[in-house]
């Protein structure tokens, strides 16, 4: 007989310790009791980053702040992509009386061109005006807030980051 988290997986869940709630469109929510956005996101990172390399496969979700009895936390959702992927798409709800005030995502395993922010990531923060965070699989946490400096189609291309203006590298954060 199979383990639950056995038929989980083959029903194509991916099971990861340390993850909460689960809404209905299958994201994961993390609850409030994160003192700073960073934190969230560090927190959500050392959780996901390394299945995430070790699987190919992108993580993305959202960090919200949420005041319970008075004191200002913060949260994380999550949803997973596809192993072998370059891409996620991620549906989730936040919890009742929260605010979306980040995004954030892993790379999935080692390639030179995932230390970069997409222009479907840097699109994402300025539509939102959010700031957007990505732990690539050395382990290095980089921010893209929005308005920052983004790379031309030209130059992209020249760098081997194909034809697609919009990406970005980003701050350096760890």
């Amino acid at each position: 007989m199979l383990s639950l988290s056995t038929l989980m997986m083959l029903a194509g869940l991916l099971v990861i310790p340390g993850a909460m709630a689960v809404t209905e469109s299958g994201a994961l929510i993390q609850g409030p009791r994160y003192h700073t956005e960073l934190a969230a996101v560090r927190a959500a990172v050392k959780v996901y980053n390394p299945t995430s390399v070790a699987r190919d496969i992108e993580f993305m979700g959202g960090i919200y702040l949420q005041e319970i009895n008075g004191q200002l936390l913060y949260g994380y959702t999550v949803g997973a992509g596809v192993s072998g992927q370059d891409h996620v798409t991620v549906s989730f709800r936040l919890p009742e009386h929260s605010r979306l005030v980040a995004f954030w995502h892993t790379h999935g395993a080692q390639h030179w061109t995932r230390d970069y922010f997409s222009r479907t990531d840097t699109e994402l923060a300025n539509e939102w005006g959010i700031p957007f965070y990505l732990m690539n699989a050395e382990n290095e946490l980089r921010v893209y807030e929005p308005g920052d400096r983004v790379i031309g189609r030209v130059q992209a291309r020249r760098m081997g980051l194909g034809d697609q203006g919009g990406v970005a590298r980003g701050q350096l954060l760890s």
